[in-house]
């Protein structure tokens, strides 16, 4: 398994959306041999539930958050950019 750069762990996706979600809960995977196969089947219904409880998030609060949704996602963007700017820097130093 090769080593990711912190740019690559930056989840863009809002924690309480589906695809973000699912893709925090799926890092739990990130293991090797049988113990893979056994966090996978956790993660899955882990994000079972976690999906429920999204459905529920939206009909409640959905449309009152989408503004707030928006900046936080602009925020979370430009920790990502911040972080390859970074790399970048540190590629051209070497």
């Amino acid at each position: 398994m090769s080593k990711k750069l912190a740019s690559e762990q930056v989840v863009l996706s809002a924690p309480m959306s589906f695809h973000g979600s699912a893709v925090r809960i799926w890092r739990i995977t990130d293991r090797d041999g049988a113990m893979k196969w056994l966090l996978g089947l956790i993660a899955l219904l882990l994000i079972f539930f976690v999906w429920w409880v999204v459905v529920a998030w939206y009909l409640i609060f959905g449309i009152l958050l989408v503004p707030y949704r928006l900046i936080r996602r602009g925020s979370r963007q430009r920790k990502m950019e911040n972080l390859r700017h970074r790399e970048l820097l540190k590629a051209v130093e070497k």
